[in-house]
């Protein structure tokens, strides 16, 4: 599992876990300080017992004199020596050595004649249990505050989630939960909350508006029509173009309506068992240009079918088509439609255009030239909207001077 170094939870881990290792570096430091000076008393206090003869009292300043041989064989052998010492004032070399976990103290007479081996007497020392229980203390204290602070921005995964699922255009994701929470998460979650509210708002404006242009101009251009048709002695030719501007401004009205209902979340597809290269056939026939070159359709399989909304996936295809045609390069082969392995590829030769991949995919954003110059630049984004609606992925490429956009269509293939 890859490790986010720059999160807030990896941050705060690393926290307390060098808290815990300082604290438990400082534990042990503090333990071996307690133990030698514990050390050195002893050793005054075996010092003093045998430097006054006071042997006798020695359990009374927690020492023990080992007095069976066969143990003190066994502890100068097997002991591992500590801290040698030859003190002026005393008749006797000192050897402390420790054994099994205990110090003990070996008295050697300078004359050879008497050997003394004193034990420490094991127990815990009262500055010990006080600095083991301050240091568990402390480890509690900061387990609790890890559990409490680890508790309080759990809730950032949750929301984190909740603001991808709005960025996939779910606009009503549950915020409820963070409701009764007063601390930043809240109040981030409020703000996301009414951030969320207020697009709503603008979007169902915008919906009704397009709503309301599309029945104010499909009135005239209906009416338009029914006017031509009338016309008894005007040209058939000059009644085709008009025809063809009505039919035109008719399809794109439509195609601005659904690609904003397909934004707004609000459009239900309508998902059919159709063929690939019947919904490719329509495209072409939906194509607003009409003169600008042949299209040629190279497939792996002829027998390709998709589950669509075919009628959706056909606009979104001509769109593409369509940009194709108006960006090729004068005199340069027709634009190419190619499907290979559920791969689909609308390619044309000709420039890369100057504005960016994600801003060629934005409303009223285009490339300008003499065949787009009359264009809304809404043709890219409204390809995109479909597509996105039925889980596919549209991809630009720009590859040995040809503008090549992709569509993988294996997840509708069926």
């Amino acid at each position: 599992m890859k490790i986010n170094r720059h999160s807030v939870l990896f941050k705060i881990n690393l926290v307390f876990i060098l808290s815990f290792a300082i604290l438990l570096f400082f534990y042990l430091f503090a333990h071996k300080i307690i133990n030698r000076v514990e050390t050195f008393k002893f050793i005054r206090k075996a010092v003093f017992l045998v430097k006054k003869n006071k042997l006798k009292d020695a359990e009374m300043f927690g020492v023990n004199l080992i007095k069976k041989q066969q143990n003190i064989d066994n502890i100068l052998k097997n002991g591992r020596i500590i801290l040698k010492r030859n003190p002026p004032r005393l008749d006797y070399t000192l050897n402390l050595l420790s054994f099994n976990g205990n110090d003990y103290l070996y008295f050697r007479s300078k004359t050879g004649k008497t050997n003394l081996l004193l034990e420490r007497i094991s127990g815990i020392n009262e500055r010990q249990n006080i600095l083991l229980a301050a240091w568990i203390g402390l480890n509690v204290i900061l387990i609790l505050l890890y559990i409490s602070i680890f508790r309080s921005i759990r809730p950032l995964k949750k929301l984190r989630d909740n603001i991808e699922e709005f960025k996939n255009g779910n606009i009503n994701v549950n915020l409820s939960g963070y409701a009764s929470r007063k601390d930043e998460i809240g109040f981030l979650a409020k703000e996301f909350k009414e951030a969320i509210d207020s697009l709503k708002k603008t979007m169902s404006t915008r919906v009704w508006f397009i709503r309301n242009i599309a029945h104010e101009l499909k009135t005239p251009i209906t009416k338009g029509r029914i006017a031509l048709e009338l016309l008894k002695d005007e040209d058939e030719n000059k009644k085709r173009i008009f025809l063809d501007i009505f039919s035109r401004l008719e399809m794109l009205i439509n195609e601005l309506f659904a690609a904003e209902k397909i934004a707004a979340g609000n459009e239900i597809l309508n998902m059919t068992a159709c063929s690939l290269t019947g919904v490719i056939n329509r495209a072409n026939e939906l194509l607003f240009v009409k003169n600008g070159g042949a299209v040629n359709v190279i497939s792996d399989n002829p027998d390709y079918t998709v589950k669509a909304d075919c009628e959706l996936l056909s606009i979104g295809i001509k769109n593409l088509i369509d940009n194709a045609v108006k960006f090729k390069a004068d005199g340069k082969s027709a634009v190419t439609v190619s499907i290979e392995k559920g791969v689909l590829s609308v390619i044309n030769e000709g420039v890369k255009p100057s504005i960016s991949e994600d801003a060629m995919f934005e409303p009223f954003s285009k490339e300008i030239n003499a065949k787009n110059k009359d264009g809304f630049g809404l043709g890219l984004y409204i390809t995109k909207q479909i597509i996105k609606k039925h889980g596919l992925k549209i991809i630009y490429e720009y590859t040995g001077g040809k503008n090549i956009f992709k569509i993988d269509l294996n997840k509708i293939i069926c």
